[in-house]
C-alpha cells in the first residue's frame, strides 16, 4: 500500500474511519485476512465524474489529476463503495 501512495498520491488509505472524508471523495474498502479493515479513497477534487452500472463503478479522473495523465478511467468492482454527496456523477 505504501508505494501505490508514494507513486499515486491521490489514492489516500487509512485504516480508520475518522480520517476518511466521507462526504466529498469516493471510497472503498477492502477487509484483508489478517488485520484491521482498509478504507481507500480519492478526493473529489481528482474526480471528473463517477458512475455505475450493475455494481461496477467508473471513475474519470479530472484532467489537472495526476490520475489522468496514469489512466481514462478507474473500475472499482468492490462490494463496497461510497460516493460521497459532493463528488459529481454521471
Amino acid at each position: 500500500m505504501d508505494s501505490m501512495g508514494e507513486k499515486i498520491p491521490e489514492i489516500k488509505y487509512s485504516s480508520d474511519a475518522g480520517e476518511v472524508p466521507w462526504e466529498d471523495a469516493v471510497v472503498w474498502t477492502i477487509m484483508p485476512r489478517v488485520g484491521p479493515r482498509v478504507y481507500e479513497w480519492i478526493g473529489g477534487e481528482h474526480i471528473r465524474y463517477v458512475s455505475w452500472t450493475n455494481g461496477i463503478v467508473s471513475i474519470m479522473p479530472e484532467n489537472s489529476s495526476m490520475l489522468s495523465g496514469m489512466c481514462q478511467c478507474l473500475l472499482l468492482p468492490s462490494a463496497f463503495v461510497w460516493i460521497g454527496k459532493h463528488v459529481k456523477v454521471a
